[in-house]
């Protein structure tokens, strides 16, 4: 990881406007995303003997700790992360597994709600367990202030990308000249 960082800032040095910061949030960027990967490996390590996934593992677990295990398709879309195209095929391989059942929400026909069936309930019973303990062993090695220190500013920084969006800078980018 050395090699890569010295060569990011190698590289922020020729072509970003504050080649340190920039060094830095690239820095972060790739920390960011080899977490990601680290925690999504052991997820799909841990939810495969169940016949999980951790996207499906996500809504699983929605339906499971909202009352009367049922929400919305939208609502676990928007609420989740979820793209419609991901989401509708995750919502049809649980349905065909029996896990969760859709219906159309009696009130409002252009809603499609989505609960969770009893094998569903069932399965997150035996699941539940070993997720929180799989999840809690993972970050042993941060305190609870260091935990939610880390949230917060995951909050902040998800917020912060949601304002500069599809990767818009906040300012013009700098003419490198030669010298």
């Amino acid at each position: 990881m050395q090699r890569i960082r010295a060569s990011l800032a190698q590289n922020c040095a020729t072509f970003a406007d504050d080649p340190v910061a920039s060094a830095l949030a690239m820095d972060l960027m790739l920390t960011l995303r080899r977490t990601a990967t680290s925690f999504q490996t052991m997820a799909e390590t841990y939810t495969k003997p169940y016949d999980l996934s951790p996207a499906r593992v996500v809504i699983v677990m929605a339906l499971a700790a909202t009352p009367g295990h049922t929400l919305a398709q939208a609502e676990i879309g928007r609420e989740l992360s979820v793209s419609l195209g991901n989401l509708t095929a995750l919502l049809a391989s649980l349905e065909a597994s029996g896990i969760v059942k859709r219906r159309t929400d009696a009130g409002d026909g252009r809603v499609t709600n989505i609960s969770l069936t009893a094998k569903g309930l069932a399965l997150v019973r035996r699941f539940a367990p070993v997720h929180y303990r799989t999840v809690a062993a993972a970050l042993e090695g941060l305190t609870s202030t260091e935990q939610h220190t880390l949230i917060t500013l995951l909050d902040k920084m998800r917020e912060q990308l949601k304002t500069n969006a599809n990767g818009q800078t906040t300012t013009s980018p700098r003419k490198k000249t030669s010298s």
